[in-house]
């Protein structure tokens, strides 16, 4: 609604007068707001996803965003923490090769109850399987053809692709990450990396993990391919694990309240042993209380505002 503010007609003067105090949320919950807070800027971090199963892609990073949402003081703010997604596994110990499952959303609900979310990690790619799309894309299969996760990237842009699968030479892709895509190797039974997390330390100072989160998972790896022991994919920074290496180990599992995708299962060919997926490691969220105004001022409140010292920085 407009008003006249000293002959300047212009939107509603908000402030909010929040500290910049921060809350880290590990589990779901509700963040209760300071009295002068109308502002709250927030990263969302969703769950990772787990990688799949058999010489697999590794699982896809949850989705990563940061976004300024209203509130009003002395408020109990809503906030989701996305759980990360289970690993592939074989159900009844059937040959089934099934992708890892998707990682869940986090989300943070304003005064007008319109609620914002990160997506859940992607689930790499198992067996023949492709990698699945989500905040990040988990990565394929080594199976040729076979599509990575976020092939086209998802919207709002909150993560990366995972990796493909490299024509006739069998690798599998790591999953994606929130600064970077899941990489293709391109050498016999090894898999690709996990794409790297984003460090939001500068805007989030003091955060766990170091302020680096969503890391992608790193792809499983393959033995005796034309003699050929593979190499397992590493984990990207932000909480990415490694895949399960080339006797057929099981993928590592993303580190808890990184978002971090889960490493996609190791193959042994001779004699056939086939690893499980790992799963991916569960979301956080840290709501900060900002200091901020918006709207038109007049030059006589501006002055007695900075002369009160409450005038926001």
């Amino acid at each position: 609604m407009a008003r006249t503010n000293g002959g300047i007609i212009g939107k509603r003067n908000i402030t909010s007068k929040g500290g910049n105090t921060q809350t880290v949320k590990t589990s779901s919950g509700n963040v209760c707001t300071q009295a002068g807070t109308r502002v709250i800027q927030t990263l969302l971090v969703a769950g990772g996803a787990g990688g799949g199963r058999t010489h697999a892609g590794g699982g896809g990073a949850g989705g990563l965003r940061v976004v300024e949402v209203p509130v009003c003081g002395s408020t109990a703010v809503p906030v989701v923490v996305g759980g990360g997604g289970a690993g592939g596994t074989s159900p009844c110990g059937a040959p089934a090769d099934n992708p890892g499952a998707s990682g869940s959303v986090s989300s943070v609900t304003g005064n007008d109850s319109t609620t914002v979310s990160a997506a859940g990690g992607g689930g790499g790619g198992g067996g023949n399987a492709a990698g699945v799309a989500g905040g990040s894309g988990g990565g394929s299969s080594p199976a040729p053809g076979q599509a990575a996760g976020n092939t086209p990237p998802v919207s709002p842009p909150q993560g990366n692709p995972g990796g493909h699968s490299c024509g006739t030479t069998v690798t599998s892709g790591g999953g994606g990450g929130a600064d970077g895509a899941g990489a293709t190797s391109t050498t016999l039974g090894t898999g690709g990396a996990g794409g790297s997390g984003r460090n939001v330390s500068p805007t989030f100072p003091g955060t766990p993990n170091s302020g680096v989160y969503a890391g992608g998972g790193g792809a499983g790896a393959g033995h005796n391919y034309n003699g050929s022991c593979g190499v397992a994919g590493s984990g990207g920074t932000g909480g990415g694990a490694a895949g399960g290496n080339a006797s057929g180990g099981t993928g590592s599992s993303g580190s808890a309240n990184t978002g971090g995708g889960g490493g996609g299962g190791g193959y042994n060919h001779s004699p056939v042993t086939r690893g499980s997926g790992g799963a991916g490691g569960s979301g956080i969220v840290v709501v900060k209380e900002i200091n901020k105004a918006s709207g038109v001022w007049n030059l006589k409140t501006q002055m007695r505002i900075l002369q009160q010292g409450t005038w926001p920085t």
